[in-house]
């Protein structure tokens, strides 16, 4: 591999005053609707935890005695009571616990969306970078096919040259010449859609004119960071939350209260305590002997730590096999550029080889033409490599980093 570095000889030239890579995608994630909906939406689920953890609701009775019973220290008119469901020992905190979990899932939403993000936002800077750089190779060879040109039309004045030879060489470069415009109109719609993917109004693009070749050396290669798999273990402490929670539902639900009773008094008896009111406090236990839904609740919870693992592992094996394609195609980009280099540079000796015989003989146009097509081939899957490159290895960043 240092070997391969060694020979690339891509150097960094960024336009001035120009927005880098990473700013544009801190743009994107600014501005990202889908980004900022996932975003509320964890928010959202933090606030519910204020929910939870609170006392139900106190209930209160009022109840008149529509045939008033006598007792002994006169008739029992109206009956006011309260009564209070108390939680038990712990009961609070894992509900808060339960929700927590449940909400902490969502982040890991929001990391995979800018994710998803980051890769496409490079993805498509990389894609103008090539039609940006192939237009200005063909630009340039443009300008050599037009040098071609007049030196076949001046060796056409002494016989040096044909008519067939100059046509050749302009049929070629008007190729070239509506590719270019092509390649024009590529960039375009890529720049109108980068600035939707950034979500903004239409703005100019400042792209660099080259990439630094030690940008492609990959750091990391393990997915065990990857969001995916850390939301799926995520769902274990959501799941245990439950078994506590369904620990606390089968203990004796308790409550208390307190009924007051309204007694009217004889007018002509005076018994002892005659109209004293009743004051009965109350405890009240709730016990869960045919409840048999914990049972199932245990098994579901049970089911679901299966599946869990299951799910990991199918997922890590698909992160892993998309990581080692990455990686593959990282190597065959890098291959393919240090091939068109050299051969490139090969075809260009060989040009000179034939425009320095050119000073002594006849220049043989058909030969210079075809090498000089053969260089423009190489050129530009020089710089497809190199784009095939970049965005492989942001698809191993996405998988690792």
């Amino acid at each position: 591999m240092k070997k391969t570095i060694t020979i690339l000889t891509i150097l960094v030239s960024i336009t001035i005053n120009s927005q880098t890579l990473d700013e544009y995608i801190s743009i994107a994630k600014e501005n990202n609707s889908t980004i900022k909906l996932k975003t509320a939406t964890y928010e959202l689920a933090k606030e519910k935890i204020n929910e939870v953890g609170t006392y139900q609701n106190t209930n209160l009775s009022l109840g008149i005695f529509a045939l008033t019973p006598e007792t002994r220290v006169g008739s029992q008119l109206f009956k006011v009571g309260a009564s209070q469901k108390m939680p038990w020992f712990g009961e609070f905190d894992a509900q808060k616990d339960a929700v927590k979990a449940k909400a902490e899932i969502k982040q890991y939403d929001i990391a995979l969306s800018e994710r998803d993000l980051d890769f496409n936002v490079k993805k498509a800077y990389y894609n103008i970078y090539e039609q940006l750089v192939i237009t200005n190779i063909l630009k340039d060879n443009k300008l050599i096919l037009k040098t071609y040109e007049n030196m076949a039309l001046a060796a056409l004045s002494n016989n040096r040259a044909t008519m067939s030879d100059v046509l050749r060489i302009r049929v070629q470069k008007n190729e070239l010449h509506s590719k270019i415009f092509q390649n024009i109109n590529s960039i375009k719609t890529l720049g109108i859609n980068f600035n939707k993917l950034l979500q903004r109004e239409e703005t100019p693009l400042f792209i660099a004119d080259s990439l630094n070749v030690l940008d492609i050396l990959v750091k990391n290669t393990k997915i065990n960071s990857h969001p995916s798999l850390e939301k799926i273990n995520e769902f274990n402490k959501v799941y245990k939350s439950q078994e506590k929670l369904i620990d606390i539902d089968k203990k004796p639900k308790i409550a208390i209260g307190l009924d007051y009773i309204f007694v009217d008094g004889y007018n002509n008896l005076n018994p002892a305590q005659n109209g004293k009111d009743v004051l009965m406090p109350k405890v009240s236990i709730g016990i869960p002997i045919f409840n048999k839904k914990h049972k199932s609740q245990y098994k579901q919870i049970k089911i679901q730590q299966e599946i869990l693992v299951d799910a990991f592992e199918n997922q890590k094996n698909n992160l892993e096999i998309a990581l080692d394609q990455a990686k593959l195609d990282l190597d065959n980009a890098i291959l393919t550029v240090v091939a068109a280099q050299k051969n490139k540079t090969e075809i260009q000796r060989a040009i000179n080889v034939d425009l320095k015989a050119y000073e002594t003989g006849i220049l043989d146009y058909d030969k210079i033409l075809r090498l000089q097509l053969q260089k423009i081939r190489f050129q530009l899957m020089e710089i497809t490599a190199i784009k095939k490159a970049f965005i492989a290895k942001s698809k191993v960043e996405y998988l690792t980093e």
